[in-house]
């Protein structure tokens, strides 16, 4: 195939594009939350109007090439020697660090909805603030820097790239570390696999929702029994006082019929197993982040808003290199991302 030598000086590519229009436009179908979005965004900064199937093959060949540099690098991280403990004496950063994760389903073609796996690292911060549940001044975690890791698939891989980027993090370097998400046992498994030395805490408004889910079931939906039942349970929820909520859940057991008593010892034992993880005052007192809505928003900016619009399908290897690249734009290293695509 011919080529032109001012195409070469211009960048030109074997596609036609100069690798800076390039950039532009793949970062234009990350960003948005369509190709329809971005079509019309190319069109409205430089007056011309590209086909969607183009930006939909530049894409699919930018984010396959990144997802092979990342993966690489993950497999190659995961390889080395893990460090299981901290050693007496050594240096640490003065900084608290944060990891989060969570699932969101999109639709596969051929295989129906399937699980995306988000991973979010984070740091955090206590600054003044106003607890509207105590209606005190008190001092609130807040978290900061945010960046984002996805997989459709299992968690052995998804462990590799989470734990990848918490390397990049510095994450086990860093004063206090906390690996915050809801209840799932696969969270708690990846935790102690790739993050031993964390602070292990569940989500404080997914613990709600479970003494909410006793209340519907013992009282029926938003009566006021229920309601002063939960509003009890909770205060003892805050003071890290794990045991009054089990006694309390078990308790409510007599009289009901045998399917019932599963459900509410079910509820009961998600208490009694994650009571560590649940020792909210000890938290709060050592300023530990107390909810996951780091990774939700993830899963909200990072999955829902891209891949669940009107009519959306995505076929594996599509919604592999979209999530790769939605990833990293919203991790704010876009200039870093787009050199792996260049290298693979």
């Amino acid at each position: 195939m011919g080529f032109f030598p001012l195409d070469r000086q211009l960048g030109i590519n074997s596609h036609g594009w100069s690798e800076r229009v390039e950039r532009q436009v793949v970062k234009l179908t990350a960003r948005g939350d369509s190709f329809d979005e971005a079509v019309a965004d190319y069109e409205d900064l430089v007056g011309l109007r590209l086909p969607k199937t183009t930006l939909w093959e530049r894409t699919q060949e930018r984010g396959k090439r990144l997802r092979k540099e990342r993966m690489a690098q993950a497999e190659k991280a995961w390889e080395a020697p893990k460090r299981q403990s901290i050693m007496p004496g050594e240096a640490l950063e003065a900084v608290s660090k944060a990891v989060s994760m969570d699932g969101v389903k999109v639709y596969i073609l051929g295989e129906g909805w399937k699980e995306v796996k988000v991973g979010c690292v984070f740091e955090f911060e206590t600054q003044p603030g106003y607890r509207r549940r105590s209606k005190e001044k008190e001092d609130l975690v807040k978290a900061k820097h945010q960046t984002y890791t996805a997989y459709l698939g299992g968690p052995a891989e998804f462990a590799k790239l989470l734990s990848a980027e918490a390397e990049r993090r510095g994450y086990n370097r860093a004063q206090k570390r906390a690996s915050v998400g809801d209840g799932a046992k696969w969270i708690w498994n990846l935790t102690g696999l790739c993050f031993p030395t964390s602070c292990e805490i569940v989500d404080w408004f997914h613990g709600m929702d479970h003494l909410w889910n006793v209340s519907r079931l013992i009282y029926g939906e938003a009566t006021a029994p229920g309601k002063r039942w939960v509003k009890r349970r909770e205060d003892d929820l805050w003071l890290g006082q794990l045991h009054s909520v089990v006694e309390a859940i078990e308790a409510l057991t007599q009289g009901l019929s045998t399917e019932a008593q599963e459900e509410i010892q079910s509820e009961a034992g998600y208490f009694r197993n994650n009571a560590r993880r649940m020792q909210y005052q000890e938290f709060r007192e050592e300023g530990y982040p107390l909810g996951s809505g780091t990774v939700e928003s993830g899963c909200k900016n990072l999955v829902t808003k891209r891949m669940k619009g009107p009519g959306m399908r995505w076929s594996r290897n599509g919604a592999h290199n979209m999530l790769a690249l939605r990833a990293e734009y919203l991790s704010n290293r876009w200039d870093e991302a787009w050199q792996l695509t260049l290298a693979a």
